[in-house]
């Protein structure tokens, strides 16, 4: 399983690396194919728990939302949540059987992954995108193998036992400790004072981290060991970007509200 998974993890590192320095269109349709990937798990997991998702309403706002995102960044990011969820408010206003716990779940669901998938458009599209959007797809890996490697062979003590039995506090520690020493050293590369980088490194890892017990938490509610089956090692979509999903707005807030007016 773990060759499996440093295998599958290799593979992956690679496509997005590429994807990150063509940038453009052909970065934006694989994003836009993942937040897909993600919301079909996400209906799936809907089927299972019992809720209502409207799926192909879903996969229709996700296309148009990540087209304007494309093609008018600024407008649509101030009026995202509007777009995004009035036509989800109207579906369940208008169904003969509302259930607030349909509306809560799916509300959640276009948060989660389309709106979270979007910020890694609109990183890529700020004037140093190929940067940022660098710095940050590599501090995640490192924080994600450092707290995995520190956590199997050091951890003692249980994180959150009752969301995630194996995330210990030691792995934490590790994670964050490894991604913000990454960051500190390799920040004249990416133009950054001390500082400013150090930020960089505890914002990825704390909300990468909280990431990875929001997915587990969603899983353990839902009763499933994964979201889904399509990257071997790993899961599913939603398995394998639960750390940048939950990280990736913070880091975009960060860099364009206050990095880039230094």
């Amino acid at each position: 399983m773990l060759k499996k998974r440093i295998l599958s993890g290799i593979i992956g590192m690679s496509l997005a690396l590429i994807l990150i320095f063509l940038g453009g269109i052909g970065y934006s349709l694989a994003v836009l194919i993942m937040a897909i990937l993600g919301l079909e798990e996400y209906y799936r997991l809907s089927v299972r728990g019992n809720y209502i998702f409207p799926r192909c309403l879903s996969f229709l706002i996700t296309v148009l939302y990540f087209l304007l995102l494309y093609l008018n960044l600024s407008l649509v990011l101030e009026m995202s949540l509007f777009f995004l969820f009035i036509p989800f408010g109207l579906y369940f206003i208008f169904k003969n059987d509302f259930d607030f716990s349909d509306l809560t779940f799916s509300t959640w669901g276009i948060i989660y992954i389309v709106w979270f998938f979007g910020f890694l458009i609109a990183l890529r599209f700020l004037p140093e995108g190929f940067n940022y959007t660098l710095l940050f797809f590599l501090s995640i890996w490192m924080n994600d193998t450092a707290a995995f490697f520190t956590g199997s062979y050091l951890g003692k003590h249980k994180l959150k036992p009752g969301l995630s039995p194996n995330k210990t506090v030691e792995g934490s520690l590790g994670g964050l400790f490894a991604t913000v020493l990454f960051v500190l050293v390799i920040r004249k590369i990416f133009k950054l004072e001390f500082y400013p980088a150090l930020g960089v490194g505890i914002i990825i890892s704390f909300f990468g981290q909280a990431g990875d017990l929001v997915e587990s938490a969603l899983k353990r509610h839902l009763k499933v060991k994964d979201s889904g089956e399509i990257i071997p090692g790993h899961g599913g979509i939603l398995d394998r970007f639960d750390s940048i999903l939950l990280a990736a707005p913070p880091y975009y807030f960060y860099i364009k509200y206050l990095i880039e007016r230094l």
